[in-house]
């Protein structure tokens, strides 16, 4: 393969970014965010650890030998989960098809990295809270102040939609819509997909309320959630979430042995939202579409049954031995169990 050209390649690498993830996939902020970090520690890697300068990397770098390198560096040398791992080799077989897509020479190479497989991933049960470890956690703000009041709503919104925290800070009031029926709020996603979020009626009294107090204006544009400086209300950020997420949970682990163990973050709201309406009996693939998945795919690990279900349905379709083990200190049964 001729060696490509150092100029050639930061303007595939700006093409990538600036036109091909942008306009053609039509990614948001923060998934092109995301792919341009993972491409650039990869930069950084060879930078460090292959002693190439920077303005030097070509395309001939991105060899399969030093993606393996960098993705073992990863692993062993800085710690990273091979969901990272994986996440960040996945960047770059985007980016070389991209490169190969426009310039078919460079498909050898493509293919060369594609087949690198991927780390496995120990699976694990979805992290979500009990229904006793929620409602403390809702409880935990203080109603009879007016933060208390906004981060009460603000944790109940965020249950009820399942909504991820970007998503949540994001949201207008003019997203609420109280006025319809059934109610909804319109929740903009990843890739500036929208979704309608039917929201449950104490949840939409609860709005009424909030919206009564912290939206006098009747101002659709305003943050839904916001904090009160000299300009006026400003949208939360994520991390101010996190941070109040983290308060609340500290405070509702003095009360709930579960929340004092558990690590309280936005996305377990989500996860146990999520979790919540699969085991009340919501089919996996309704459940993807009220997070805003194309497939089911995406949350398969949420399947994987949990001791409560495995009893429930042991008991379904075995009722009787079930009934017999309650009675294994009757002398007849055990007499014809150890076969007397």
């Amino acid at each position: 393969m001729a060696r490509t050209s150092k100029a050639k390649l930061w303007d595939l690498v700006n093409d990538y970014f600036d036109i091909h993830l942008k306009d053609v996939r039509r990614m948001s902020g923060g998934t092109i965010l995301t792919y341009r970090y993972g491409l650039f520690s990869f930069v950084s890697y060879l930078n460090r650890q292959k002693s190439i300068d920077a303005g030097s990397i070509t395309l001939e770098d991105f060899s399969r030998l030093n993606v393996k390198d960098y993705i073992a560096h990863m692993g062993t040398e800085e710690g990273l989960s091979p969901a990272t791992c994986n996440l960040r080799l996945s960047i770059i077989k985007s980016f070389l098809r991209f490169c190969a897509d426009e310039y078919v020479h460079l498909y050898a190479l493509y293919h060369s990295v594609k087949a690198i497989p991927i780390s496995r991933v120990e699976s694990k049960p979805v992290d979500y809270l009990s229904e006793e470890a929620l409602r403390t956690l809702l409880l935990a703000p203080d109603p009879s102040s007016r933060l208390g009041r906004r981060d009460g709503m603000l944790l109940i919104f965020m249950y009820d939609t399942a909504c991820r925290v970007q998503e949540l800070v994001d949201v207008r009031l003019g997203d609420v819509r109280l006025d319809r029926s059934p109610c909804h709020a319109v929740i903009t996603g990843k890739g500036n997909k929208t979704r309608l979020v039917p929201l449950m009626e104490k949840t939409v009294a609860h709005l009424r309320s909030y919206i009564h107090m912290f939206h006098a204006s009747g101002d659709g544009q305003r943050p839904l959630f916001y904090a009160s400086k000299r300009g006026g209300p400003s949208k939360l950020s994520t991390d101010a979430v996190a941070a109040l997420m983290k308060k609340y949970g500290k405070k509702a682990g003095e009360e709930c042995l579960e929340l004092s163990v558990s690590r309280i973050h936005p996305h377990l709201m989500r996860k146990t939202r999520s979790m919540h309406l699969y085991l009340n009996g919501m089919p996996l693939e309704n459940v993807a579409k009220f997070l805003g998945h194309v497939d089911s795919s995406s949350i398969s690990h949420y399947a994987q049954a949990n001791l409560n279900m495995l009893t429930a349905a042991i008991e379904k379709a075995n009722p009787e031995v079930v009934g017999v083990s309650k009675n294994w200190t009757d002398p007849d049964i055990l007499r014809r169990l150890m076969g007397l």
